[in-house]
């Protein structure tokens, strides 16, 4: 019995750090890198596609960094000046792979890992963080802005630098929500 040759089912790459289910192919790592940039509308670096799949327990660290720098230099993806990355044709035919070898929840999960973590990136850049060390505490300092207008500063006083951090990361994930409900619990 002649069976079809598929590269997505070769079991080639390495595995520590993936949960079962997980990719375990290079080519299947290479094709979910093209779909997650085909699918996605947000700016993305190689980094957020990096942590999305390995926190995810997706792929392999290595496996990813090596099949984005792959595909960049046979030119399947362009890095911009931004380091955001964006396909190109060469990639397509990738993508039309995706629907039939790869399970539709790691492409979901794929997909919502890469958003998150690239909106968490927009607003560390959009909305500035700053701790200083006074005396015997910590101020941080929260900027929620729009380009180059801050619409609320907020300096916190908290005892220790870990605090500061906690507090610094949550703000990062989501400071629009931060400011919609200090500005509902200040007028209602």
């Amino acid at each position: 019995m002649d069976k079809e040759f598929n590269p997505a089912l070769q079991f080639d790459a390495f595995t520590a750090g993936i949960e079962d289910g997980g990719l375990r192919s290079s080519s299947s790592i290479t094709i979910i890198v093209c779909y997650i940039l085909a699918n996605c509308q947000e700016k993305i670096t190689a980094q957020n596609i990096i942590d999305a799949l390995v926190d995810g327990k997706i792929a392999n660290y290595f496996e990813v960094s090596n099949a984005i720098s792959k595909m960049i230099k046979k030119g399947h993806i362009v890095e911009n000046d931004d380091d955001t990355l964006k396909i190109t044709a060469d990639c397509g035919f990738l993508i039309d792979i995706v629907e039939n070898d790869l399970p539709l929840t790691i492409r979901e999960k794929s997909i919502e890992l890469v958003r998150k973590l690239a909106a968490v990136e927009v607003n560390k850049k959009e909305n500035k963080v700053t701790i200083e060390k006074k005396d015997n505490a910590y101020l941080i300092t929260l900027h929620v802005s729009d380009i180059d207008t801050d619409f609320m500063v907020l300096t916190l006083t908290v005892p220790t630098e870990a605090q500061a951090q906690v507090i610094k990361e949550k703000f990062q994930q989501k400071p629009a929500e931060v400011y919609e409900n200090l500005m509902n619990s200040i007028f209602n």
